[in-house]
């Protein structure tokens, strides 16, 4: 997945060279998959283009977790869009933030790109629509047809487990 998320944004960011992945601090508890999937995103955009790749470690109590059920807060989301203001894209490796009423404005005047890589959420709808999410990679929400052979590449191997959700393809989306 974190090669897949990487291709995927260095599609969107054009000539920008910096991107931001944010992930939640593993150092507390192991996450061996979120770690991987991190290398990967890493080692892959730098193959492919002269970028920089700055990480962001969000660290988030069981409290703070069960609060958010797994998304960034929104305070620190936005502390990190300022604080990266020439990002082409900010690379969420978390879920996208519950936003209060005057977020969701302020957030359409950001510069970076947003990429969601987590699990799929009913209100990512409405916010790719409304182009607040650029990208989100998503575990499948659907069954592989029968008739799906083995994969071979790395590609279809990702296209077996996860979907790319993109503004234009939103309103077909589960509720």
């Amino acid at each position: 997945m974190g090669a897949v998320a990487a291709e995927e944004t260095l599609k969107l960011i054009g000539d920008k060279r910096q991107i931001v992945v944010v992930a939640q601090d593993s150092r507390e508890f192991e996450m061996p998959a979120l770690e991987a999937q991190i290398k990967a995103f890493q080692a892959t955009a730098r193959k492919k283009a002269e970028v920089t790749v700055d990480l962001e470690k969000i660290t988030m109590d069981a409290m703070t977790m069960m609060a958010t059920g797994g998304r960034i807060p929104a305070e620190q989301f936005f502390n990190i869009l300022h604080k990266y203001p020439k990002a082409g894209a900010i690379v969420l490796f978390l879920g996208f933030p519950l936003l209060a009423n005057r977020d969701p404005d302020a957030l359409q005047q950001k510069a970076p790109k947003i990429v969601v890589v987590a699990g799929y959420r009913p209100d990512y709808q409405p916010l790719l629509e409304r182009r607040l999410i650029d990208l989100a990679i998503v575990p499948r929400f659907d069954a592989l047809p029968e008739t799906a052979r083995k994969p071979r590449t790395l590609r279809e191997w990702f296209e077996q487990e996860y979907v790319i959700l993109a503004p234009d393809t939103a309103a077909a989306l589960p509720r």
